[in-house]
């Protein structure tokens, strides 16, 4: 066996040596990450329309995609602020939170964390936690609220309303609430 074939065959059986792969480091690599966003954006608006007509306007100072997960999901963080529109015009409507998640099948929003909604009446309504069916525009939740209006501070456990807050229902409703006899 000369020098250059020696060579060779020793070089091809380290080689082959070397090649060996650890399974759960092969699994470890090759696995799809679930735990991590398709895609983030930093201080991101986003905006809805309907027929070219703008619908609502959110920013969020996160919005991370996790379509890759079961249910896909987006998260809203860093603060959410939505503006609703009647048409053209921007209503008097704003939602604020510190975050929220939406349901990308159902639309569905879960929104958590300082919760304030205010509507052009100037009414109030403070909670921890807001469901809202973008698809019924419809909100509610089982949560303690406080709904300031006219001076008066109504509490309660449970509210829906339509989206737009101009009409609402509060369950287990406590406080004063002060009736004009005209």
């Amino acid at each position: 066996m000369n020098r250059t074939t020696f060579f060779l065959l020793s070089t091809s059986i380290f080689l082959l040596g070397a090649c060996r792969n650890d399974v759960k480091e092969v699994r470890e690599v090759s696995d799809s990450p679930r735990n991590y966003p398709l895609n983030e954006q930093i201080g991101a608006t986003i905006t809805y329309s309907d027929s070219g007509q703008k619908m609502l306007e959110i920013h969020a100072g996160l919005v991370q995609d996790y379509g890759n997960q079961d249910p896909a999901y987006v998260f809203f963080g860093d603060r959410i602020r939505v503006q609703f529109y009647n048409g053209k015009t921007l209503t008097s409507t704003v939602l604020e939170a510190d975050t929220a998640r939406q349901l990308k099948d159902d639309d569905l929003w879960a929104i958590g964390g300082n919760v304030v909604l205010t509507n052009g009446k100037g009414e109030r309504m403070k909670t921890e936690r807001l469901y809202w069916n973008k698809k019924e525009e419809r909100l509610y939740s089982d949560a303690k609220v406080q709904i300031r209006t006219d001076g008066q501070l109504i509490t309660g456990k449970g509210f829906e309303a339509d989206q737009e807050f101009n009409t609402y229902r509060i369950f287990k409703v406590q406080g004063e609430i002060t009736i004009d006899d005209e």
